[in-house]
């Protein structure tokens, strides 16, 4: 039909629009943080466009509903402001008929945003954080800093490597502060790369540890032909980003947490369809009555929805609501609120005032 055609064609370039402002926001804000990260060494150069990639397959669940949603507004807000809103309801195509053109252009664009959270994103976030650990730990090793010292990120770690010759390192110092408070000092006239269970460690050779605690006496002095130490620069075990797991390993889990996180996976694209249908409602405004008028209301059902979403998600990990009651829950709140403005903007208050009025005169 030509209305539902047209009607769509506004939408999509709206919609268009604001995504490809909001990706470029979020790109230019990813770029700096990877161009940081090579920078000071953590990250290769190379790997900052792959990582760039990667993260801006997430972005999409987190753009697509709020493009919809604010799309839709720009584009109902021109119709409205223009009066062909007014035309085309008085011409028969009222509210469940627009709703029924624009639905196929949201569902789609709604069910791409649930594939990418509950499929796409995951496989991308194993694949990425295996490929930044891989190269992370290969450029440290081929990065060691010689006539400087280098420094864990936590400053109980630090080393220095005086020169290197053919593949080994020569004048090898290094202070190791533990927990508890004692401290070590090794030193080695040579050291080799080695890699044990992924990790790449720095090998003293005929080198001595000086051990103890400042203020006590019990200080003892060990000579090793080879002591492993891991380099600084690399994730701590407990530090490294656990792979994602697969929706499907979370679905099969009775786990709370890891049904919190199907949850939220879940939620993306039920989000992007419920914020489209609040959207047609939410924009009926009367005509020139200005474009904009109804954007404030929409941010505020933005925030809050997308602050109800972990809320509702601690909720299921300390148990007092399960997956399917949390789905409820959260969004059954604003389907409740999508009925109550579709009811509103198809004069659903004017009756009632109407009514109230009547019953008043004829009291």
């Amino acid at each position: 039909m030509i209305l539902a055609r047209y009607l769509r064609r506004e939408a999509l370039i709206s919609i268009s629009a604001v995504a490809i402002v909001l990706m470029l926001i979020l790109g230019t804000n990813l770029l700096a943080r990877a161009l940081s990260l090579a920078a000071d060494g953590s990250l290769p150069a190379d790997l900052v466009p792959v990582l760039l990639g990667f993260n801006l397959v997430k972005m999409l669940m987190y753009v697509f509903p709020v493009a919809l949603f604010i799309g839709l507004m720009f584009a109902l807000g021109r119709l409205n402001r223009d009066s062909e809103q007014t035309i085309i309801r008085s011409s028969g195509f009222g509210l469940w008929r627009i709703t029924g053109a624009l639905l196929p252009l949201a569902v789609p664009l709604a069910l791409f945003t649930g594939w990418v959270a509950l499929f796409g994103w995951p496989m991308a976030e194993q694949a990425r954080d295996s490929m930044v650990e891989s190269a992370q730990s290969d450029y440290v090793g081929q990065q060691v800093p010689v006539g400087r010292f280098i420094e864990a990120n936590d400053g109980r770690l630090v080393a220095y490597v005086g020169g290197v010759e053919n593949g080994t390192y020569r004048r090898i110092f290094l202070f190791d502060e533990s927990e508890d408070g004692s401290i070590a000092v090794e030193s080695a006239p040579t050291a080799v790369m080695a890699e044990e269970d992924g990790q790449r460690y720095i090998a003293l050779e005929d080198g001595r540890r000086i051990g103890g605690v400042i203020g006590q006496s019990d200080w003892n002095r060990l000579d090793f032909e080879r002591h492993l130490m891991r380099l600084p620069g690399q994730p701590e075990d407990d530090d490294r980003q656990v792979s994602v797991r697969s929706s499907g390993e979370l679905w099969a889990s009775g786990n709370p947490n890891d049904r919190a996180e199907l949850f939220e996976r879940i939620s993306q694209g039920i989000i992007a369809l419920v914020l489209v249908l609040i959207a047609i409602p939410l924009a009926q405004a009367p005509p020139r009555s200005g474009r904009y008028g109804r954007l404030f209301w929409a941010f505020l059902i933005y925030a809050l929805y997308f602050n109800v979403i972990p809320l509702v998600s601690d909720r299921i990990e300390d148990g007092t609501l399960g997956l399917l009651g949390g789905l409820l829950v959260a969004h059954g709140l604003f389907m409740l609120l999508w009925g109550l403005l579709f009811w509103s903007a198809r004069g659903g208050w004017g009756r009632v005032k109407r009514q109230w009025m009547l019953r008043r005169e004829h009291a």
